[in-house]
């Protein structure tokens, strides 16, 4: 058949002359069309088990998109394994480094396993348990308030506050940064719109609802809970306890204030006293003193010990001795600096 041939066949009948004229010429269709299908129904397996993986404590389904995209890097902190953060030999080693007024416990990660919307406990007397080394344990009653995995709103500028879910009004400005710092607000509940964030101002333990537009997310496996009564700060890794500290607290007539918040951001130590090499400055304030010497609030922060006197009397069991914020060592202040904007810290008593 000429080429003119094929062309008149062509505009004559073009179903019948583009049809396998062969079985071989048909078998070859059927089995394109069922390689299609098949790499159809395996892309939405893949979909399906990726939705179903992407699920942590209900979280990743706030900003309906693949979060995968849209992380900031969080966990800057050295990577840990679900089991002892540090085996005997390492605790004896940080021990010696630390001198004399480092002799003191640190967990050896226990596996308590978490879970979130715990109120925060109030007690009296509470017996502590030691690991194997020595080193004190988290009560189990702490150990629960933690979750394993705290999602993170990165605010890109400030928005506005909603009281509920469903709310039409907004009756506050949630502010995209606080004292220049931007803000990082842990997310604490969702709906296919909004998201409900912890706020770092007063009241303490504030909440709004907020839009998903103009939000990153990120995610944060560290925790904190310092136990005001005992003098205790603990980190949690996973779920995980990994470290414990003796720290200073409030004092009898300026106490720290009980609650559930996060650290919101990263300052350089105040000058003029020894605060250590950071101050982690938390979403949670004073309720007996409304603003500190050299600032316009009274905000608790994590930080070290002020003076000499003051870290000899932390020394290895604690002490009630502060305004309110939480002092440490300052060798015990660098351990956990790596710790992200957004963690969850509770302060139980």
């Amino acid at each position: 058949m000429t080429l003119l041939d094929r062309y008149r066949a062509y505009r004559n009948d073009p179903y019948r002359y583009y049809a396998p004229r062969s079985p071989w010429g048909m078998r070859a269709a059927v089995g394109i069309s069922f390689a299609v299908v098949v790499v159809m129904a395996l892309n939405f397996v893949l979909l399906a088990a990726g939705s179903g993986a992407n699920q942590d404590n209900g979280l990743e389904r706030v900003a309906g998109v693949s979060y995968r995209s849209l992380l900031v890097p969080s966990d800057v902190g050295p990577a840990v394994s679900s089991g002892s953060h540090r085996t005997a030999a390492g605790h004896r080693a940080t021990r010696s480094a630390r001198g004399a007024l480092s002799g003191r416990a640190e967990s050896s990660g226990v596996a308590t396993r978490s879970r979130a919307g715990s109120a925060v406990p109030s007690r009296s007397h509470v017996s502590y348990r030691t690991d194997s080394n020595g080193y004190r344990i988290a009560p189990a009653r702490d150990a629960d308030l933690v979750p394993t995995t705290t999602w993170l709103a990165h605010l890109e500028h400030s928005k506005r506050g909603y009281p509920s879910a469903n709310a039409f009004q907004s009756n506050r400005k949630v502010p995209g940064s606080w004292y220049g710092y931007p803000s990082v607000l842990p997310v604490i509940d969702s709906t296919a719109d909004r998201m409900r964030v912890r706020l770092a101002q007063r009241p303490d333990e504030a909440t709004s609802w907020i839009t998903r537009s103009a939000v990153v997310m990120s995610r944060t496996h560290y925790a904190i809970v310092v136990d005001i009564s005992q003098h205790w700060l603990y980190v949690f890794h996973y779920g995980i306890q990994q470290e414990s500290f003796p720290v200073g607290t409030g004092a009898r007539g300026t106490p720290t204030p009980t609650g559930s918040y996060f650290l919101a951001f990263h300052a350089p130590p105040n000058s003029g006293a020894d605060y250590g090499s950071v101050m982690l400055e938390t979403s949670a304030h004073s309720r007996v003193i409304s603003h500190f010497e050299g600032g316009n609030d009274a905000i608790i922060a994590i930080h070290g010990p002020i003076d000499s006197a003051s870290d000899r009397e932390i020394g290895n069991h604690g002490a009630a001795i502060s305004n309110g914020c939480i002092r440490m060592h300052n060798a015990d202040l660098n351990q956990v600096k790596h710790i992200p904007n957004g963690a969850p810290i509770f302060l139980t008593d």
